[in-house]
């Protein structure tokens, strides 16, 4: 795994981070390569064994729910028709439309795709164990390390819905704790989609334990998300913590650069 270096994404990141007068944040929009060095590929064959030995298939490690549609009834006290969307792993599809209306839920907008392992496939939403590791190792050096999460299991992530739902979503959540975040919103996006192409990951998150990781160490609210994007080879890490602390009272005034 490698950080690739985007000076917009990191512009940006800065400028989100000094979006708010009442609060200070915690951003993160990193861009990582998917492509293991040897001391990843040793500690994925240990990921691997100790899967084995636990009785688990590693092509259909169980996720948990999505906190995105838990997290929009909370902020909006309204709950997504089910009927309305699919989950983001058709987006990875080799003949996905993404402007196609149809929006049928079935037991295939679970599958991770793709796979060539002729078991059958769970009906609850799975992760491969390559996946996975991947997932744990960009979160891990998004931290810098000071936290080790290849400690965690498949169902501390989560697979989350089409992009568009996760957009709505993260727009709710800016409408509270980040000021004028729709006028940075387009660029911000402009730029994802230029290095990631969303609209083609699947989308994943990472769930909270609520007592030692960093998103529960000062955190008043947050979400993070992984754009996995299978033919580049790429994730995209999306996070933003607020913190429970005063912004730096100079930051918000430089903010005013953005717009």
């Amino acid at each position: 795994m490698k950080l690739l270096d985007n000076l917009q994404l990191e512009t940006l990141t800065v400028r989100l981070s000094r979006c708010s007068r009442r609060y200070a944040l915690d951003v993160k929009i990193e861009s990582y390569s998917c492509k293991m060095v040897t001391e990843e590929k040793r500690q994925f064959k240990k990921l691997l064994a100790k899967l084995l030995d636990e009785g688990l298939q590693p092509s259909f490690l169980k996720l948990s729910s999505s906190r995105t549609l838990r997290g929009y009834r909370d902020l909006t006290g309204s709950s997504l028709d089910r009927e309305a969307f699919r989950m983001s792993t058709f987006q990875a599809e080799p003949d996905v439309n993404p402007q196609s209306l149809s929006r049928s839920r079935n037991v295939s907008c679970y599958s991770e795709g793709g796979s060539a392992d002729s078991q059958p496939k769970p009906s609850h939403p799975f992760i491969s164990a390559k996946e996975l590791f991947c997932l744990m190792s960009t979160i891990t050096l998004s931290f810098d390390s000071t936290y080790d999460f290849l400690d965690k299991t498949s169902e501390d992530f989560c697979l989350e819905p089409e992009l568009a739902i996760v957009r709505n979503y993260i727009s709710h959540f800016c409408s509270i704790y980040v000021d004028k975040y729709e006028a940075l919103a387009p660029k911000l996006w402009s730029t994802i989609d230029a290095e990631i192409v969303p609209h083609r990951c699947v989308i994943y998150s990472y769930k909270p334990n609520h007592s030692t990781d960093p998103y529960s160490r000062r955190c008043l609210a947050s979400f993070n998300y992984f754009f996995f994007n299978r033919n580049l080879k790429r994730i995209l890490f999306f996070s933003l913590c607020v913190l429970n602390e005063t912004p730096v009272d100079d930051s918000y005034g430089d903010m005013q650069d953005i717009f």
